[in-house]
């Protein structure tokens, strides 16, 4: 009998503590405290726009306090290369740039960092990685793949209720993106004899299930939808950090995604937030799965998430166009895309989804 093969090592770096409620950030003294961080020098990064009023309620009498402007690897290295020497950790208190921006400093010095999200749009709060626009740049500046998760998450929901409606339900569409991120996987097991995680694939997939399940619940905006969403992207984190890849939370619909975000750099309009454009990706691209996309849709107009371009902003010859080239965003990531659509064939995606 043949000896068995062995597999190989894995490690996985999830969060240490995750803290998630009303009032939460009046934790983060004990949370600090916790993980051997207090009265050792912190770092808080806050936006222009959100966080300030909430700088006092982060009772951290050791830690500087930088409000970020600009999202850049240059704005990155340059406080890396102020903070470096006299920082142990970084806090980042905000939206998903902010937690990118820590999230890539951290990266950057080699020191943990907690992430404080003040809205729930994507699955970035609890993800090891930055957004693939960033990640590009950083590249480019010779910064390698960031692959960071938060030793802490503290998402107070009474802050995130706070946010408009809409960060919400972006993050609702980011979470139903999962169902063709796990399809997608599960067509490059087939067809390219990818590795596969059993467990992250079906966190990722019961994250969007969550919310599938929880409609009528969702629809109101209080404390407790708030808490079904961020309960399920912190899953998605998890699932991440397990796979090792955000494979199992990012499939065609993020391909298609990134696309917009790369038309509207070049061309200089406004793309929409991230969660909406993945809902719209995921109702075209469970279409070509042969699922059942007409109940996605259906799911996100019962929550007035954007269904169509038009919606959103967005040209039709945008929604098209990033079709046909969502497939070179990331050729080492196999998809039901394949080689890339046709013109006709992403016209056709759109007129039979009624996208555009």
């Amino acid at each position: 009998m043949a000896p068995l093969q062995q597999k190989s090592l894995e490690m996985y770096e999830i969060p240490r503590v995750i803290v998630f409620g009303p009032n939460a950030i009046n934790k983060v003294p004990e949370i600090l405290d916790k993980l051997g961080l207090n009265g050792l020098r912190g770092l808080i990064l806050i936006g222009p726009h959100f966080g300030k009023h909430l700088i006092e309620k982060v009772e951290c009498r050791t830690c500087d306090v930088e409000e970020v402007e600009e999202i850049s690897p240059e704005k990155i290295l340059e406080l890396s290369n102020k903070y470096m020497s006299i920082t142990d950790y970084i806090i980042a208190l905000g939206g998903g740039k902010i937690i990118d921006f820590g999230k890539a400093m951290a990266h950057v010095m080699g020191i943990p960092y907690v992430s404080i999200p003040t809205i729930a749009s994507h699955d970035g709060i609890a993800s090891p990685y930055v957004s693939h626009i960033l990640q590009i740049d950083l590249n480019k500046h010779g910064i390698s793949k960031v692959q960071k998760s938060p030793i802490a998450i503290i998402a107070d929901t009474s802050i995130i209720l706070e946010a408009p409606r809409r960060y919400l339900l972006a993050g609702i569409g980011e979470l139903v993106g999962k169902l063709i991120a796990v399809k997608d996987w599960e067509l490059a097991v087939r067809v390219k004899g990818e590795e596969f995680s059993e467990y992250a694939a079906a966190l990722a997939r019961d994250s969007s299930l969550i919310v599938l399940k929880n409609r009528d619940k969702l629809k109101v905006h209080d404390e407790e939808s708030v808490r079904i969403v961020v309960k399920a992207l912190l899953g998605c984190g998890v699932a991440m950090a397990i796979a090792g890849s955000s494979r199992p939370c990012s499939g065609s619909e993020h391909l298609f995604s990134h696309a917009v975000d790369i038309l509207a750099r070049e061309r200089g309009f406004r793309p929409a937030l991230h969660g909406e454009q993945v809902a719209l990706g995921a109702i075209m691209m469970a279409y070509l799965h042969g699922m059942r996309w007409r109940r996605i849709k259906s799911f996100l107009q019962s929550l007035n998430i954007p269904v169509t371009a038009k919606e959103l902003g967005l040209d039709r010859d945008i929604i098209i166009e990033a079709l046909m080239m969502a497939h070179n965003v990331r050729p080492d990531r196999f998809t039901i895309l394949g080689a890339g659509l046709s013109k006709k064939a992403a016209e056709n995606v759109v007129e039979v989804t009624g996208i555009a």
